[in-house]
């Protein structure tokens, strides 16, 4: 069964693009003219989007695709779907590279400590409903080099499989994972995605903002996203940050 068949079971429309800005970009902008479930997917980005709206060097050969969803759980509870789509990216990698992954709080997946893929995700309202739209890409052909954070991609450790083979698995696995958030079935997950969670109940370097940084042991991760992180023994809860190394 090939992409398209999959999606239409699943009622979405299938858009192919050699290039764009962004897939994100693009679907936001049919987002606005079409109702209908998109899933966007582009053979290279000219301005891809990391976190925080950093770039991301986006090549021919690798995965780039973005796709809606209307928000059918609570809004607090939207991180569970960051959970499904980052576990299902890692899985799907497990799977051709015969490796395990780890996931990089908030959203890095990574193999053997480089990273092989990321996604975003942002909420928007329309017509007093909610969206969460969701960006993957996944190294397939290359990786960027990046300073102090090294990477890698899918040929470099099995060549046998193609991009084509990795969007499809991607898809199949995703849809089965989220009918168990439709019915409310979070714990499941989340208890996957702690599993998969790289640094838990380590101690770990946190950067906050420019110039704040603190140390703490990596304790737990909540429903909506934010991290437990036990400082000189002070519990707190923090939303965003970035773990810039581990101290075991």
């Amino acid at each position: 069964m090939n992409i398209k068949q999959v999606l239409q079971n699943e009622g979405y429309v299938l858009k192919h693009y050699e290039s764009v800005h962004s897939t994100m970009d693009t679907l936001k902008e049919l987002f606005n003219y079409n109702k209908n479930k998109l899933f966007i997917i582009a053979d290279k980005q000219v301005e891809g989007k990391g976190r925080r709206g950093s770039f991301w060097h986006s090549p021919k050969g690798n995965v780039y695709f973005s796709f809606s969803l209307e928000m059918l759980i609570d809004i607090k509870d939207h991180f569970i779907i960051n959970a499904a789509v980052a576990l299902t990216i890692a899985k799907t990698i497990d799977s051709i590279c015969n490796v395990i992954s780890n996931i990089k709080w908030p959203n890095d997946i990574l193999v053997n400590g480089k990273k092989i893929s990321g996604l975003m995700t942002e909420i928007i309202k329309q017509n007093d409903t909610n969206y969460i739209l969701i960006g993957v890409g996944i190294n397939v052909d290359s990786s960027p080099i990046i300073s102090k954070y090294p990477t890698t991609f899918t040929k470099e450790i099995n060549s046998s499989f193609e991009k084509i083979n990795i969007i499809e698995l991607f898809i199949l696995n995703f849809f089965k994972k989220y009918k168990k958030i439709e019915y409310s079935i979070y714990d499941s997950i989340l208890k996957e995605f702690k599993n998969k969670l790289l640094y838990l109940n380590k101690n770990i370097n946190l950067q906050l903002d420019r110039s704040k940084f603190i140390k703490g042991r990596f304790e737990d991760i909540n429903l909506d996203g934010s991290i437990v992180i036990n400082v000189n023994g002070v519990k707190q809860n923090l939303y965003s940050a970035r773990i810039i190394d581990d101290r075991n």
